[in-house]
């Protein structure tokens, strides 16, 4: 297992924050220098006590503000292959580069006029006026000030902790799902295990079986084909549940033109397992309709399934004959429905889960199907897979660093107040 600290450098608050670092230190400089030369002690044209500390700082400043600067230019002329007037950490580093320029020869000016004068005869004035005045620990405030802007740009550079994991391998099998979207699973004949007496649409009801058996698996790669007149891939294999849940919200009846070719999808379903090197690889049909839109014959499909040691298991979702099925609300925007007769062919079904050494199911209610889906995981047997989507975890630690600034700030706002309050 390695540990290794990364930084989200490209954050535009990242970058707004250290380009400001130099503005801001003058500004407080010149808001400084303004308010200690309203002191009658000293002239309006001169700095006052803490000249020599701005100084230093400003020298530090504009040190600091070069090194960054070059070494951000730098790096995107010489490792990058983008345009630099386009990248934005070029264009921070020229900022940086100007403002320490314009920082040494602005600290260099009021060095050149600092002029230090002293109206009164003796120190023993400054002595009652500040009986208690902690003058040797004045730049306290200011470095409380710079480490919390220090941490600040720190907190919003997002450091990461990110562990990875060489050889990361779980114990699982490869799923997936054949999913019927054709107009016939809008017809309302399938039970809810939540509400039994009020039904809901078939599509529906196998989109919450299949979204909870999603969420109880941890470790099988787990794939979704939809399919109508023709099939088509909605997900790929992969562990990563969350993608595939938004993936099968997303699904919808009446997308693709109508039908229902069986014997398509289980070719495109196959072709999603063909290079899986698991023991169990399988394929969960579900569909409530008639076969009429295949090019190529579901028996078929089957066949080829079975010799790539595929097994596929079909569902009949719905009970078929005379079922409710919407036609378009009614003038008070309640759905209509009209019983409506969609053919089925559970023989065909049947044919197909035999000839791949699989079972054939027929569902009528959620709960009905919620245990057809267990009892296929029963006849499974799980294989060694490497799970490299997990072998790499990342956490945040900007926290470490904008609890500091916060209560370094708030230390620094009530010395201001109170120790080493300033007049005028």
């Amino acid at each position: 297992m390695n540990e290794a600290l990364a930084f989200h450098l490209d954050s535009p608050w990242c970058l707004i924050l250290v380009t400001a670092a130099p503005v801001l230190f003058v500004g407080m400089y010149i808001l400084e220098s303004h308010s200690i030369s309203k002191w009658h002690a000293y002239p309006n044209n001169v700095d006052g006590p803490d000249h020599q500390l701005y100084i230093v700082l400003a020298v530090m400043f504009s040190a600091l503000s070069l090194v960054v600067g070059s070494g951000l230019s730098l790096w995107v002329l010489l490792a990058t292959d983008q345009d630099p007037s386009k990248h934005p950490l070029f264009l921070t580093g020229l900022t940086m580069l100007a403002l320490a320029v314009w920082i040494f020869c602005w600290t260099w000016w009021r060095q050149r006029h600092f002029r230090p004068v002293v109206r009164y005869p003796c120190i023993e004035v400054f002595s009652r006026l500040f009986p208690n005045g902690p003058t040797k620990m004045r730049v306290f405030p200011i470095i409380m000030r710079i480490t919390a802007f220090v941490l600040l740009v720190f907190a919003l550079a997002r450091p990461q902790v990110a562990t990875t994991e060489p050889y990361a391998f779980t114990e699982g099998m490869d799923i997936v799902f054949a999913l019927d979207v054709s107009t016939s699973m809008r017809a309302v004949d399938f039970a809810s295990t939540t509400n039994p007496s009020k039904p809901i649409s078939r599509i529906g009801g196998a989109k919450e079986v299949i979204t909870n058996f999603i969420r109880q698996r941890k470790h099988d790669r787990l794939g979704l084909v939809v399919f109508a007149e023709d099939a088509y891939t909605q997900c790929p294999l992969t562990l990563d549940y969350p993608v595939l849940e938004n993936i099968l919200k997303s699904v919808k009846t009446g997308v693709i033109r109508d039908g229902t070719a069986i014997g398509n999808a289980m070719l495109v379903s196959v072709n999603r397992l063909i290079d899986s090197d698991t023991k169990s690889k399988v394929i969960i049909l579900l569909t409530d309709g008639y076969e009429n839109a295949s090019k190529v014959a579901p028996e078929q499909a089957a066949q080829i399934a079975a010799r790539q040691n595929i097994q596929v298991f079909t569902i009949l979702v719905g009970k078929g004959g005379l079922v409710p099925y919407p036609i378009g609300p009614d003038s008070t925007g309640r759905m209509k429905y009209r019983p409506t007769k969609i053919p089925t062919d559970p023989d065909l079904l049947k044919r197909i889960a035999a000839i791949s050494k699989s079972k054939f199911y027929r569902a009528m209610d959620q709960e009905a199907l919620e245990k057809d889906l267990l009892d296929i995981l029963d006849h499974m047997e799980k294989s060694r897979l490497m799970d490299p989507g997990r072998a790499k975890h990342q956490t945040d630690m900007f926290h470490l660093a904008l609890l500091p600034a916060f209560f370094i700030l708030s230390a620094q706002l009530v010395l201001s107040w109170t120790k080493f309050r300033k007049l005028p």
